[in-house]
């Protein structure tokens, strides 16, 4: 359904987003903030319950970033401190449903954080309110969200028009069992509906962020918080890396509808809603979140650097090295780029062109970060430790290409096999892992066992990664002791991470 019915006038039915997210990841869900916008423009009412601001871990993912030397340490200011207990959670959960009194609570869910979303279905089960599932993982995990009890409805795909359109049907007592995308369980059937036609993005409002806790709005970068606005400049990946959902993504609407995922929105459209966080939301800082930001035809490049020249905020976005070069480069700093972060993920060509079906050459990574060393354009680069079948060796010559460059940061994560890859798929086959096995986050630890390489060795290599790319060779042995969890690994670590801290990221 389009938007193309305009505004309506206030409808009765009210939607309580539920977003389960990790202990102050603050970085808006971006989905639900378009939700809310497309949903409030035909005059329905909106809310949301978010766990950001809830202590459901020991550590949070940027503290964890902290400890494994990948961030400078940062000042959380008070506001950020007072954080409510897991055992506040469930209560507020249920008071803010019998207060609000929704007609449909929508769940955003991420597959590392399925176990907490089970623990809030406990509380939205008791009552007899239309449920409803989207995201990546229940995209890539249909049947076991939908099998969950108190979820209704699963969103397959994109989520825009299927959640006006259910919000129509259930406003008007219509039956909804037929929209397209989603799976509707009702009268002990459920009823797979087929994937509807891709969205053109132009459509959508600038999204709701007011919906969102204000502090929602700060993010550490170099040290310090900044006031941070989150913007969609395109939307999938045109690459085809075996260990990500967002080939997967792409994948099954080429498969079932013919369409090409990946599209960008028109640099009008993005101007205004840069314009619209600066003037609104007083924004000091933009953050792209594309897969690959840089994947533009000449043209529209031209045509965005024009226009983001008018702002110049500083922003970080992600690129592939295929698609940063000696131009591109000087583009991002005329722009006031202030960070790019670059995938990496492997430094051994052949496992990675064979298992990560990542065809790009490590002399294109040491181009590519060359270039941008030459502005001031601060490089981070991702890693990732723990890959199927992956050994000591290969993750050594990771840390050996990681060596030949002076990335501003270092990142090393956990490989997560996620549902709807190929190697998840593979990790099944070889009994690395088991088939309904529950992820975790790429900052918290690995879900793999496997002879080649066990979990407290990658725990460790994880943890000292940035040292063995960084520390001159002949301290190796001292990192290899800092490897391990016991009292004299820990303390060695410790050693090191405060020498590490005040030579790199003091």
């Amino acid at each position: 359904m389009s938007m193309a019915a305009g505004v309506r006038g206030k409808r009765d039915l009210k939607i309580l987003f539920i977003y389960p997210n990790l202990m102050l990841q603050t970085t808006f869900p971006l989905s639900i903030a378009i939700f809310s916008a497309i949903l409030k423009q035909r005059g329905f009412h909106t809310d949301i319950f978010d766990t950001t601001f809830y202590r459901t871990e020991e550590v949070s993912s940027d503290e964890s970033r902290v400890e494994n030397l990948q961030i400078a340490k940062f000042n959380l200011d008070d506001e950020f401190k007072k954080l409510k207990s897991k055992d506040d959670l469930l209560r507020d959960l249920e008071s803010k449903i019998r207060e609000y009194r929704p007609g449909l609570i929508a769940f955003s869910v991420l597959e590392d954080l399925w176990p907490l979303t089970l623990e809030l279905l406990s509380v939205t089960g008791k009552f007899n309110i239309p449920t409803v599932a989207g995201g990546i993982f229940p995209t890539f995990a249909p049947e076991k969200v939908i099998a969950a009890k108190g979820i209704d409805m699963v969103c397959v795909g994109e989520g825009e028009e299927p959640i006006l359109e259910l919000c129509d049907q259930i406003d008007n007592g219509s039956d909804y069992t037929r929209i397209p995308n989603l799976w509707v369980k009702k009268g002990g059937e459920i009823h797979k509906n087929p994937l509807r036609r891709l969205r053109d993005l132009n459509l959508n409002p600038p999204p709701d962020f007011s919906l969102f806790d204000e502090r929602r709005f700060y993010k550490p970068m170099k040290g310090r918080l900044y006031r941070m606005g989150l913007v969609e400049t395109n939307r999938g990946c045109p690459f085809t890396c075996a260990f990500c959902n967002s080939y997967a993504q792409s994948r099954i609407y080429q498969e079932e509808r013919g369409e090409r995922y990946f599209r960008s929105r028109d640099i009008g459209v993005i101007h205004d809603e840069i314009k619209l966080l600066i003037d609104r939301h007083k924004v000091e800082f933009i953050y792209f979140p594309a897969e690959v930001f840089l994947f533009m035809n000449k043209e529209y490049m031209r045509e965005f650097v024009e226009m983001y020249k008018k702002f110049r905020l500083p922003f970080f976005c992600q690129n592939r090295a295929e698609v940063i070069n000696e131009e591109t480069a000087r583009l991002l700093e005329e722009m006031n780029c202030h960070g790019c972060a670059i995938g990496i993920e492997h430094g051994n060509e052949e496992f990675r062109y064979k298992m990560l079906n990542r065809k790009v050459s490590n002399d294109t990574y040491l181009k590519a970060i060359k270039c941008l060393e030459k502005t001031k354009v601060k490089v981070s680069v991702n890693n990732i430790v723990g890959f199927p079948d992956e050994t000591r060796e290969l993750v050594f010559d990771t840390i050996n290409l990681n060596r030949n460059f002076t990335a501003y940061q270092i990142n090393a994560y956990y490989y997560t096999p996620y549902h709807g890859t190929g190697l998840r798929e593979y990790c099944v086959t070889k009994g690395y892992i088991a088939k309904d096995a529950q992820t975790t986050y790429v900052t918290k630890d690995t879900t793999l066992s496997m002879p080649g390489l066990s979990p407290s060795a990658i725990r460790g290599l994880v943890r000292t990664f940035t040292l063995y790319a960084r520390l001159p060779k002949e301290r190796y042995p001292e990192i290899a002791v800092a490897e391990r969890f016991d009292e004299e690994g820990n303390r060695k670590f410790k050693e090191l991470q405060l020498e590490y801290w005040n030579r790199y990221l003091k």
